[in-house]
């Protein structure tokens, strides 16, 4: 936005100068303005990719966990085809795997964080379960 502004101002007043180009002090001054805002955009953008790339690369590697929470959720619904009464919520199971995301053993290596993940959340599934089986 702010980049655009100021090329629509430069060419303002590109139209409306009159005689020398070189001469008109504000129209350098614009000039000068728009060069060193569209360097630093260049910048930005540029820092942004790359912060794009991280964030891909890391919810790749957490994508085993999804994959888990996925697998774990849809084998729980379908619990319902045994009875109606074991309907779960996907509100409930997100609650249930927030927790173990909050509650699973921390490591700063990532791989050893996710099995620490997909373990603590199996196993807090399972007996989320287990506590409305009946019997």
């Amino acid at each position: 936005k702010r980049m655009q502004d100021l090329e629509d101002n430069l060419l303002k007043r590109l139209t409306e100068t009159q005689g020398s180009l070189v001469e008109d002090e504000d129209l350098i001054v614009v000039l000068q303005v728009t060069k060193k805002t569209a360097q630093e955009v260049s910048e930005k953008l540029s820092i942004a990719a790359e912060t794009e790339l991280k964030i891909n690369s890391a919810r790749e590697e957490y994508r085993p966990v999804a994959t888990r929470g996925s697998i774990l959720y849809f084998l729980i619904v379908s619990m319902t085809m045994v009875n109606n009464m074991y309907q779960t919520s996907l509100n409930q199971f997100l609650g249930e795997f927030d927790l173990s995301l909050a509650r699973s053993e921390k490591s700063p290596i990532t791989a050893k964080r996710i099995k620490a993940i997909i373990s603590y959340l199996t196993y807090a599934i399972f007996k989320y379960t287990l506590r409305g089986l009946y019997e």
